[in-house]
């Protein structure tokens, strides 16, 4: 995830904020001011809760 010169263009550029989630582990090294890291543990909570109560998930993404 962002190899190469991906970082350094990103601080480079007009982009204002890149959003990603952490799924993959963002070495400190690459985190810049322009990344926001989402948390997906709320998210996978509550499906977690609504498979096991047998309710619907895709409810979560309407």
């Amino acid at each position: 995830m962002l190899s190469g010169p991906a970082i350094q263009r990103l601080e480079e550029s007009v982009i204002k904020e890149v959003v990603i989630t952490n799924t993959i582990p963002l070495p400190p090294e690459k985190m810049i001011d322009k990344i926001k890291v989402l948390s997906v543990a709320p998210l996978l909570g509550e499906a977690i809760i609504r498979i096991h109560e047998d309710l619907s998930v895709s409810k979560l993404f309407s």
